[in-house]
């Protein structure tokens, strides 16, 4: 489906627009591993009123994201919709063939360039047949894309020509599929201070304390709907995080796991270290926020992918918010945090703006 010739503007990596008429739980910016949404690619997408739409919308599963910052969607659809991505291949065929032959093309030179925009995506019986070798020779590129166990299709061509995203169904002139309903989408709720979703904020921890022995790094208290219901610890022979259960008939094993389940970390599935970790990170960096003195600025340490990594100073000198839009308080910012001990993680720091974590630029020397 790429046309090589006359690729769609590419997009910026900007917050997503969201689809009112269809309703939030269909945004593109909800839609996570393992969750249905709506998705369709750039070479298919023309410009109106300045944003981008796309001719069609295709319903399917969200399996894998790949490239930079997980742009780029790998997903899955049932046999109707794959149908249908073969049918939007042959339409968009048929626009480049009128436009080849406008511009005097004819025999074997329009069928070369028609293939090499858009490749001719056809059924055989149950298997989708994709026939890129006018791109990749005829070693290469002649491939099936065959139903999974559960029927469905993943079409994608080889080496990365075929970059689907998910979009928001307003931004589509139709949606092949049919899409879920709200109560059948799961719902997910962000964390200030890391990037994992949760399916509900019923569950957070209240208390933290550092262990002053030898054995123990942390332990944290784990309420249900404000109830205690177990203790998250960590435990330097082991160096694992756990949550030892108070009164398993009100939160069981079977409870932790299947909130886990519905966790998604960086947009993806995570595990119960993972999510305990991150919960308890949540209440240390609020209760940090919320004993800051007027005027107060929190800084924290972060890995490579943003993720709080340990390590916080609160900076009482500073004089207020109000002074970031002024580059000499960022850089005077700098150089201030170069004097603090960080982790092996620690990729640079982030500043607390009342409602969101900004980095902190790296200061830039010049030899």
């Amino acid at each position: 489906m790429p046309d090589q010739n006359n690729p769609a503007p590419d997009r910026d990596s900007g917050p997503e627009s969201h689809a009112v008429a269809a309703g939030d739980h269909l945004a593109a910016a909800h839609i996570m591993i393992g969750d249905v949404g709506v998705f369709a690619g750039d070479w298919g997408a023309y410009e109106h009123h300045g944003r981008n739409r796309h001719r069609t919308g295709f319903v399917g599963r969200l399996d894998a994201q790949r490239g930079r910052d997980g742009r780029h969607a790998v997903f899955s659809c049932d046999r109707d919709v794959a149908e249908e991505i073969v049918a939007e291949q042959e339409r968009l065929r048929d626009e480049i063939r009128q436009r080849l032959r406008a511009a005097g093309l004819r025999g074997p030179d329009l069928d070369a360039e028609l293939d090499l925009a858009y490749a001719p995506l056809r059924f055989d019986g149950d298997d989708v047949v994709l026939d890129e070798r006018g791109v990749h020779g005829d070693a290469e590129g002649l491939s099936r894309i065959c139903p999974d166990a559960e029927g469905r299709y993943a079409i994608r061509g080889q080496r990365g020509r075929w970059e689907w995203q998910a979009v928001d169904p307003a931004d589509c002139d139709r949606v092949a599929g049919t899409p879920p309903t709200a109560s059948a989408q799961p719902a997910r709720v962000p964390l200030r201070h890391s990037r994992l979703h949760v399916p509900h904020r019923r569950l957070s921890v209240t208390s933290l304390t550092d262990s002053a022995t030898h054995d123990g790094v942390f332990t944290a208290t784990l309420c249900l709907d404000g109830t205690p219901v177990g203790v998250i610890d960590n435990y330097l022979d082991e160096g694992k995080t756990r949550l030892r259960h108070h009164d398993p008939t009100r939160f069981s094993e079977g409870d932790l796991r299947e909130f886990v389940a519905g966790c998604r970390f960086r947009r993806e599935p995570t595990d119960t270290e993972t999510v305990l970790d991150r919960l308890v990170a949540e209440h240390e960096l609020d209760t940090q926020i919320a004993t800051l003195p007027a005027n107060g600025i929190l800084a924290r340490t972060v890995d490579a992918d943003g993720d709080f990594c340990g390590a916080v100073a609160a900076l009482e000198s500073l004089t207020g918010l109000d002074q970031f839009d002024q580059p000499a308080t960022w850089a005077g910012l700098a150089v201030y945090l170069m004097t603090f001990d960080t982790s092996s993680c620690c990729a640079g720091w982030q500043v607390w703006l009342g409602d969101t974590w900004r980095p902190v630029p790296a200061l830039i020397t010049i030899a």
